[in-house]
């Protein structure tokens, strides 16, 4: 196989995509090869897959039908931010793109994302429309958690008042757009920024790494920027949707995630009060809907329901006994690194 069917020039910089698996072979493979198939003009890339401890035997397959690529084997699931950290820690580039398994980089995307940030230094990250192999486009105005938006009516009146400003901000004809965050499916940062932001935060185990890691950007003077005229294909589902327990399991990682970010960025008793309000939001949420699925108790989505709310309670108890909001894997890793020490 010809290494990356490219020939940069032999001063382009080195590009390091960061891919992190989870039981998402056949989706990774289409990620691989529309990665390593592609001509590039302006960079030069090495791709890295790490293998979030998926032990089901087919990792020693693809090293064999992807040899240009670097494998790392996790030590164990230790969530998406610990195997993108672990990726760029063994990465030899000058820039960093992190994407999901569940993604497909068009022809020209890396080229374009490589002379966007270095013709734009302001920009601390770069990212790109999402598409569905449908044809469905992802929406693009993303929003750091507010008080007022931990709940879908609060997020919906958001949108409504500030229609006329969405509207202006993210309009179809800007090449380039700035949301608040951009989704962790595609980053592209410099290595040296990402550095500085201390890589991603593995407080988080799934979820909210993304918007924890463009806050920082913002925070420390960056801007993240979205080019509208560029897209990937982002076909969703990937490892988090394999079966019931894993689907609660992720569902419950997504408000928990929530928990940690408001953590991280908020204190005294404005955190006590959104903290105290996104409880009490998600348990009459997950009861409600887990008292409507006792009706089609067996159906797939039903039980997903009642493990979901299961598994919120166990995660609030939890919280409370170990005044921490980490969910129980990110507290379990952090003590593995303890112990190592």
């Amino acid at each position: 196989m010809k290494e990356h069917n490219s020939q940069p020039d032999s001063n382009s910089p080195l590009v390091s995509a960061v891919i992190v698996n989870y039981r998402s072979w056949d989706k990774l493979g289409l990620c691989l090869k529309s990665l390593i198939n592609t001509k590039y003009t302006a960079v030069k890339l090495e791709v890295i897959v790490v293998d979030n401890c998926s032990d089901d035997g087919r990792l020693a397959t693809y090293e064999d039908s992807f040899p240009t690529v670097n494998f790392i084997l996790n030590k164990g699931n230790y969530g998406f931010a610990n195997g993108c950290n672990t990726g760029a820690n063994k990465a030899s580039g000058k820039y960093l793109l992190f994407v999901n398994p569940d993604t497909e980089i068009p022809a020209g995307v890396i080229d374009k994302l490589s002379e966007t940030i270095t013709t734009y230094p302001p920009y601390s990250i770069v990212a790109t429309q999402k598409r569905t192999q449908s044809g469905k486009y992802e929406r693009v105005e993303r929003y750091f958690p507010r008080w007022y938006t931990l709940t879908g009516l609060g997020k919906a009146i958001h949108r409504l008042v500030n229609r006329q400003q969405i509207k202006n901000d993210f309009a179809k004809d800007k090449d380039v757009v700035f949301p608040e965050w951009v989704s962790g499916s595609m980053i592209f940062i410099r290595r040296t920024d990402f550095e500085q932001l201390g890589g991603w935060n593995e407080k988080f185990w799934m979820y909210s790494e993304d918007v924890d890691l463009c806050k920082r950007a913002t925070d420390a003077g960056g801007q993240i920027a979205l080019l509208q005229k560029l897209y990937i294909i982002h076909n969703h589902g990937g490892s988090s949707r394999i079966n019931p327990v894993t689907s609660a399991l992720t569902k419950s990682e997504v408000a928990i995630s929530r928990h940690v970010y408001l953590a991280e960025h908020q204190s005294g008793l404005g955190l006590i009060a959104i903290q105290t309000l996104l409880v009490i939001k998600s348990i009459i949420k997950a009861a409600l809907i887990a008292i409507v699925s006792l009706i089609a108790f067996s159906h797939p989505k039903a039980k997903v329901s009642r493990l979901l709310f299961r598994n919120l309670i166990s995660y609030y108890v939890n919280a409370l006994m170990n005044r921490s909001w980490l969910s129980s894997r990110s507290r379990q890793h952090k003590n593995n690194l303890n112990t190592e020490k």
